[in-house]
């Protein structure tokens, strides 16, 4: 068995406009689990991620706070105990709206590297600055 304890990893923080925490528990360059990438996301009020798809699902659980998803242009409330099949290809954004931060859970199955998943969101916060300046 692996055991990691969340509120022990450091994690990335991803710079605004996509302002948020990921920490990676499980993946093939972390702990060495070869089957899934299971991360934790925690957006700050007002935080959201960038509208985004993959090519492969992702499975979101909202542990807690409340926000909105936009999938494929479309807005759907969220909240604790929410959970969200994303199919791959499926452009998505989860946006807090709520005054408490919104804590997420996701898992990717086949994996991506961690590596791979923080370089992703980074790119995209920083490409979106540069575009407004």
């Amino acid at each position: 068995m692996k055991l990691v304890k969340a509120w022990e990893e450091e994690g990335v923080e991803i710079p605004a406009p996509y302002r948020r925490r990921i920490k990676v528990l499980f993946a093939p360059d972390k702990e060495g689990v070869e089957e899934i990438t299971f991360s934790h996301a925690i957006l700050p009020p007002e935080g959201r991620t960038d509208y985004h798809d993959h090519d492969r699902p992702e499975l979101i659980y909202v542990v807690s706070g409340e926000g909105i998803c936009v999938s494929e242009g479309e807005e759907v409330p969220i909240k604790e105990d929410v959970a969200m099949w994303v199919p791959a290809g499926e452009k998505h954004q989860i946006i807090n709206t709520g005054y408490e931060q919104i804590k997420l859970a996701t898992v990717f199955i086949p994996p991506y590297l961690a590596k791979d998943n923080y370089d992703r969101c980074r790119e995209a916060a920083l490409k979106a600055k540069e575009e407004n300046k």
